[in-house]
């Protein structure tokens, strides 16, 4: 008795869960179609907690995180619900994943354009799988037509931002060649204008120095034309001295100097005469 009352729990309890998860997904997808996405997100969570392999709920889950648009989570869930057998939820998955690809591309697109391209290549792939698994599909078949003429505009688009860019770095490089060459032009002005103040200088030095030579050489000349002058009067005034020395010595000979005392004569005696020889 004890063993029928205990399976007949075991019964029961897998269907009361069952039955509340099943109100809270009905639940959610009410809200979800009031643009209630915040609360449906958490009524979806919490119905995932208590079926953690239900596909229907990550599937319902990864749809409102894109209606929502947090693409990361939405990938995140709508990847794993197109993993399961069951055709219709795997179709949709991949076709809601091609439209999140696509609109997280498209966000790309002003600041990264190689991601743009590649998350709408992954975009055109999902619309490609389900046209695979669901060949009839409209909804497919347009969105793939359309991302593929999307992919050719941002490629194209990307051509000519490599061209403009390009452009822009050929011009930059114009306008750096220009300052450079301007610069350099305004550097030899410098160089020329310093070279020219130095020569100038040089020059005011020259005549400065050419100058106070013929200062120094009028100075010697005339210092030299001074002593002449001064040597000539100076040899002048010696003569006029040696002249008048002379002069004076001769004065002072001739009235001062006396001839010496003339000698008188004085004859031997006879006894100092010698002796005559007798023979």
């Amino acid at each position: 008795m004890r063993k029928a009352i205990l399976f007949i729990l075991i019964l029961v309890f897998p269907a009361k869960v069952m039955a509340s998860v099943a109100g809270e997904v009905n639940k959610a997808n009410g809200l979800y179609k009031q643009g209630k996405i915040d609360d449906s997100v958490d009524l979806y969570q919490e119905a995932l907690d208590k079926d953690q392999d239900s596909p229907a709920i990550k599937y319902n889950l990864g749809t409102a995180f894109y209606k929502k648009g947090d693409y990361p989570k939405a990938l995140s869930y709508l990847q794993q619900a197109a993993h399961d057998k069951d055709l219709k939820i795997k179709s949709k998955a991949e076709y809601n994943l091609g439209n999140v690809l696509y609109k997280a591309g498209k966000q790309k697109e002003n600041t990264d354009i190689d991601k743009a391209i590649k998350s709408l290549q992954g975009a055109l792939g999902q619309y490609v799988q389900t046209l695979r698994d669901v060949p009839n599909d409209p909804d497919a078949k347009f969105n793939e037509d359309f991302v593929k003429k999307e992919i050719e505009r941002l490629k194209k688009k990307k051509q000519q931002q490599q061209q403009q860019n390009q452009q822009n770095q050929k011009n930059q490089q114009n306008q750096q060649n220009k300052q450079d060459q301007k610069n350099q032009q305004n550097q030899q002005n410098k160089q020329n204008q310093q070279n020219q103040q130095n020569q100038q200088g040089q020059q005011n030095q020259q005549n400065q120095q050419k100058q106070q030579d013929q200062q120094n050489q009028q100075g010697q000349q005339k210092q030299q034309e001074e002593q002449k002058k001064a040597q000539a009067k100076a040899e002048e005034e010696q003569k006029d001295i040696d002249r008048k020395q002379a002069e004076d010595l001769l004065e002072d000979y001739q009235e001062n100097e006396e001839p010496k005392k003339l000698l008188n004569y004085m004859p031997k005696k006879i006894d100092d005469r010698p002796v005559l020889r007798d023979w």
